[in-house]
């Protein structure tokens, strides 16, 4: 699938593995990341064998587009910025020949998913969405709303200094627990070079995008909801796994939770996500 073109103008960098002619599954990644983090999964024969795999690089990151102009990357309002971070997937799945998709996102690709639920009232085209590592709120909550144990101050910092310290972002989002630091340091290496080369605008345009889509998503009927899977790993050291929990139960959408693994599972075990990924397509189908 050749590179496409959004209706505001920014080129979308896809790439494409897998079964030509199979059921299409498209990957989105997270805040500082590229389609690279999902090379491992792409991989993975128990899905390469039977569905066409699409990854692409969200504007501002990796080799989409990132010189954009301010307007190409924020906007005022929750249902505006929903709009905003749909036009990449809305011009992916343009190119796309096959009918019915399966929606993948990690960590803020999943936020990008839902944006494009709202945006599109519903599953529309898709077939189902897997949203990993990801809740369903992130911005300002009273302090008796469970999102407000979502994430600490340190997983923030962390996260927003991705394009500056991207060594210090790599660690946080792949360990597997506080004290953690088990991740080799190729992988280090790998996951802070492409956060280092992630614009500072672009890092700041994602945590600008404040959302809670927990009424949103309640209002779907149960067969949308079915079809909507929350993966929380239980070691998950950007996003805490009873607060996400609490939350997803909230917006009416059913959990899988994984033990021994954090934030990064699709980086750090690619053949385990796959697998899991597997199983919760097979179980929509049942």
């Amino acid at each position: 699938m050749p590179d496409v073109t959004t209706g505001d103008g920014v080129r979308i960098n896809v790439v494409e593995k897998g079964r030509a002619d199979g059921p299409p599954i498209v990957f989105v990644h997270g805040l500082g990341s590229s389609s690279q983090a999902w090379e491992g999964v792409m991989a993975a024969s128990v899905l390469a064998d039977r569905y066409r795999l699409i990854a692409f690089d969200l504007r501002g990151h990796g080799r989409s587009d990132t010189a954009l102009k301010p307007e190409q990357l924020t906007a005022d309002g929750p249902a505006a910025g929903a709009e905003l971070w749909s036009r990449d997937l809305d011009a992916v799945l343009a190119g796309l020949v096959s009918p019915a998709p399966i929606l993948v996102g990690w960590s803020f690709g999943a936020g990008v998913i839902q944006s494009w639920l709202h945006t599109h009232g519903g599953l529309g085209q898709a077939a189902a969405a897997v949203l990993a590592c990801a809740p369903n709120v992130i911005g300002p909550v009273p302090p008796e709303d469970p999102a407000a144990e979502l994430i600490t101050w340190e997983a923030i910092q962390a996260l927003a200094g991705a394009a500056h310290d991207g060594t210090a972002f790599a660690r946080r989002i792949l360990a597997n627990s506080p004290d953690d630091t088990s991740a080799d340091a190729g992988e280090v290496a790998r996951v802070a070079a492409v956060a280092e080369a992630t614009p500072a605008e672009s890092v700041a345009a994602v945590l600008h995008h404040v959302i809670d889509f927990r009424p949103f998503l309640s209002t779907l009927d149960a067969a949308a909801r079915a079809r909507i899977t929350a993966v929380i790993a239980d070691g998950d050291q950007i996003f805490d796994q009873a607060a996400g929990q609490a939350v997803w139960k909230q917006a009416g959408i059913r959990t899988v939770h994984v033990p021994d693994a954090g934030h990064a599972l699709p980086i750090r075990e690619p053949d385990r996500f796959a697998r899991l990924l597997l199983d919760v397509l097979e179980a929509h189908d049942d």
